[in-house]
């Protein structure tokens, strides 16, 4: 069924109880940047799905690849810019919403089933029900590292008032990282300090992709050529080096997105800005914000 909606991999989990310690993911979502508040608005419902669908009984975790052999930032050439893998391509909200929508009508048309899909924007612990439905494990840097395709991945999440008995999976370990801590060495913000845990209010990802707050002149030595999101902490791991790459077309880096010169963001008015980032998860950011880091990363030349 996965296949058929072109997803890599569906897994499943009881719904109850919730895979995380409720007392630290409440204390996190707590601590997360003002920007981040609907997490903590949300957290009831995390905590308790059948807040969101009663009755629920199932998670099933899809996983879909986005790996590509294409060079990270740390070939960037001169004057150029990078964007992260996840945005240099069409929204993949809209591209794995489509797959998920399909999944679930399945689901409802073959077993009379309720259903309720997310991808990324819903009140529901995406990693932990991913490593609950055996795809993987969280690595040290806080992400889904899954044994075959790395953390190069986008989770999509269905609750289901079906009683899905959860395939026979091989788990992978625990503490898969073991003594590696080459992410947190190479983070430029030291985001990953502590193991597990990602620091927001560091992290180059949300530091460039959802942060309200004008950017700091002091961000412009530790941006590492980065644009729009950070891949760095991925493009490092072990288990990332050694993954399966699909290389799938809908996750290819549209025209202008791959590596962009500096002086053509600088040089965008609104019209070329929509007409370049339309379908892209860049444009929520916005041309203002965007270029704001593109004049750092310019100063720094």
């Amino acid at each position: 069924m996965a296949a058929d909606h072109g997803l890599d991999a569906v897994g499943a989990a009881p719904a109850y109880p919730v895979p995380v310690d409720a007392l630290m993911a409440s204390r996190l979502v707590a601590e997360a940047p003002r920007d981040l508040g609907y997490l903590a608005a949300q957290i009831r419902k995390r905590l308790d799905p059948g807040l969101v669908l009663p009755g629920v009984r199932s998670v099933l975790s899809a996983v879909i690849s986005y790996g590509s052999d294409l060079p990270g930032v740390e070939a960037l050439p001169k004057g150029a810019c990078f964007i992260s893998r996840f945005a240099w391509s069409r929204d993949y909200h809209k591209v794995i919403g489509r797959m998920m929508k399909g999944l679930s009508a399945d689901l409802e048309g073959r077993f009379a089933a309720r259903a309720r899909w997310y991808v990324d924007t819903g009140p529901v612990f995406e990693k932990a029900y991913a490593v609950a439905a055996g795809h993987g494990f969280i690595g040290k840097n806080s992400l889904l590292v899954t044994p075959g395709f790395g953390s190069w991945v986008f989770l999509g999440t269905i609750l289901t008032d079906l009683e899905i008995e959860p395939p026979p999976v091989t788990q992978p370990p625990k503490d898969g990282c073991g003594k590696c801590r080459i992410c947190r060495d190479a983070c430029p913000t030291k985001a990953l300090e502590q193991d597990y845990v990602l620091d927001p209010s560091r992290c180059l990802a949300h530091l460039t992709v959802s942060d309200k707050a004008p950017p700091s002149p002091d961000l412009a030595p530790v941006l590492a050529g980065n644009l729009f999101g950070c891949d760095i902490c991925q493009d490092v791991c072990p288990y990332n080096r050694k993954a399966v790459k699909p290389g799938r077309p809908e996750f290819a880096p549209l025209p202008g997105l791959y590596m962009p010169m500096l002086d053509d963001i600088l040089a965008m008015d609104e019209e070329a800005f929509m007409r370049t980032f339309r379908p892209t998860p860049v444009r929520r950011r916005g041309l203002d914000r965007l270029q704001a880091i593109a004049k750092l990363l310019k100063e720094k030349g």
